[in-house]
């Protein structure tokens, strides 16, 4: 029998078009995130990335077409509903540097929180679990302006995982952070998807880490999806010339045997054989 695209998958659309005042960014797009995987979103600036994810984390309204959350039209769900099934870490997300750690994380539990049931030992417990989990324990007591990058994009990790979401959508979770804290951030997301099989679907810039890091891409042009799958079939010259307007070489990653994409830029094209 075959199922409809929503239904075989945690989180899918279905000709869906969003867009900001007169501007449409996404164009009557059908995808399916597949459940279990790291997904890494791909594309130039401005081909709508960040609008799709908005989009799937019910931030946006669709203009046209549906986003569906377990088969369910997730505009018909109650917020608290969406909140229990999936987190999301906007790009750039700002609370007030005098916060401590702890009280970020704790935020994570909101969805659980109404007139009846207020703070209980499993909140407790599942804040515990989340800081142990990001390796921020240690760093409980500290306020977010103490931190450094990357202990401060793992504290808004630990946030999102304190919600206990089986899906979690990141806006560029390496944006602004070194490369030693964006390996750090990325391992962190890795293993939660092999220990725990969280499905996680994240914005990124860098195409040699969403190679290594990811084993599906979705490679995004002008508001529709190019090409998707794992990386080695997504991951072509072809695809980085048509969706980045970049000539470059594919090898192997020396370290992890993935794609690699060599840029080659004008100053280079003229030694191409």
């Amino acid at each position: 029998m075959n199922l409809p695209m929503h239904s075989m998958n945690l989180l899918s659309t279905r000709r869906l078009s969003l867009g900001y005042n007169r501007a449409s960014v996404i164009i009557d797009l059908d995808l399916a995130i597949p459940a279990g995987k790291v997904i890494a979103l791909v594309g130039a600036n401005g081909c709508g990335k960040s609008t799709l994810l908005r989009g799937l984390a019910r931030l946006l309204q669709p203009r046209t077409g549906t986003v569906y959350l377990d088969g369910a039209e997730i505009f018909k769900l109650s917020t608290k509903a969406v909140a229990k099934r999936l987190g999301i870490l906007p790009q750039g997300p700002v609370a007030p540097g005098e916060l401590m750690v702890r009280d970020l994380v704790a935020q994570g539990r909101y969805p659980y929180q109404n007139w009846l049931q207020q703070w209980s030992k499993e909140d407790e417990r599942m804040v515990e679990q989340a800081l142990a989990k990001t390796g921020m324990t240690h760093l409980a007591e500290r306020s977010l302006d103490t931190l450094s990058g990357g202990q401060r994009q793992r504290a808004w990790i630990a946030m999102a995982l304190a919600q206990d979401t089986e899906i979690l959508l990141l806006d560029e979770p390496t944006t602004f952070l070194d490369l030693a804290h964006q390996v750090e951030v990325l391992d962190l997301l890795y293993e939660l998807n092999h220990t725990e099989g969280r499905t996680i679907v994240m914005v990124l810039h860098d195409l040699n880490q969403a190679c290594r890091y990811a084993g599906y891409l979705v490679a995004i042009r002008e508001g529709k999806v190019y090409a998707q799958g794992e990386p080695r079939e997504v991951m072509t010259e072809a695809m980085v010339r048509e969706v980045f307007g970049l000539e470059c070489r594919i090898v192997p990653d020396p370290v992890a045997g993935t794609p690699m994409c060599v840029p080659i830029g004008r100053r280079y094209s003229g030694l191409q054989t």
